[in-house]
């Protein structure tokens, strides 16, 4: 009888819930990964290889209280430095919802320094030799399409070896620009808050300028020549995606010889 009862008092609580009376905890509740939600399908973010050819180097120097030497992204004194743009257009069925960062301490870690939430895991940037990237395209071409890139580096230290990284954390996933998707109406932009609703809506992108702390790679210590720079979005797949397989993307670049 009282088995038959919680079987009753489940099922009115789930008529409740549909009706609107009460709402049942989500179950996607500090899930490890952004879960989607969106009714018509899952994001899909893209790397623009036109925006990624918009690189540029340039000597900075930095102090060692500096927020850039103080979360990884270079070391104090002067620096060269490979700046580039970094834009992620969402070319999938589903809105990319992530929401208010202060309420998802799973995804999100506070910046001191910045006075700003992070992602744990973002993005990664990778400066190849033009050797190392064939051998990793490779690589990738007989791999799993879902598998997380550092795992796969992690297994092939002989391609790993022939690349610089950077270090940029990510801290805001908004509509920046329109990236309109061939036959389908551009839809206003939903996202715009940094602090309080952050995610990228279908047909728009979310951009890093080069301006941006960390928007670069250090070069410091590496020969003048050229390079493959490929930047890669939600690399360790913290968003669940339609699609990982056309995260990346590259472009050839050139670094200078260091002044004497």
């Amino acid at each position: 009888m009282e088995r038959r009862q919680m079987i009753l008092v489940f099922a009115v609580l789930l008529l409740l819930s549909f009706l609107g009376a009460i709402t049942l905890p989500k179950a996607s509740a500090q899930t490890e990964v952004v879960p989607c939600i969106d009714p018509r399908g899952c994001p899909d973010l893209t790397v623009d290889k036109n925006r990624l050819r918009q690189w540029y180097p340039v000597k900075a120097t930095f102090s060692e209280d500096h927020c850039s030497v103080v979360e990884g992204f270079t070391k104090p004194g002067t620096r060269r430095l490979l700046l580039f743009i970094y834009n992620t257009p969402n070319l999938g069925p589903g809105d990319l919802v992530i929401g208010n960062p202060s309420e998802h301490p799973e995804w999100f870690v506070f910046s001191p320094c910045h006075q700003h939430y992070h992602f744990k895991e973002y993005a990664d940037y990778r400066l190849w030799t033009p050797e190392g990237y064939d051998m990793w395209v490779n690589l990738r071409s007989q791999a799993d399409p879902n598998v997380v890139s550092q795992d796969l580096l992690n297994e092939h230290p002989e391609v790993q070896k022939h690349l610089v990284k950077g270090a940029k954390l990510g801290f805001c996933a908004v509509d920046v620009h329109p990236a309109p998707i061939h036959g389908q109406p551009l839809e206003p932009p939903k996202y715009t808050d940094c602090l309080a609703n952050q995610g990228v809506s279908v047909g728009w992108a979310d951009e890093y300028y080069f301006l941006l702390d960390g928007q670069w790679i250090d070069v410091t210590e590496m020969k003048a020549g050229t390079y493959v720079l490929e930047a890669e979005a939600n690399a360790h797949h913290l968003f669940q995606e339609a699609d990982y397989s056309n995260n990346a993307s590259a472009v050839a670049v050139t670094v200078p010889p260091a002044a004497p």
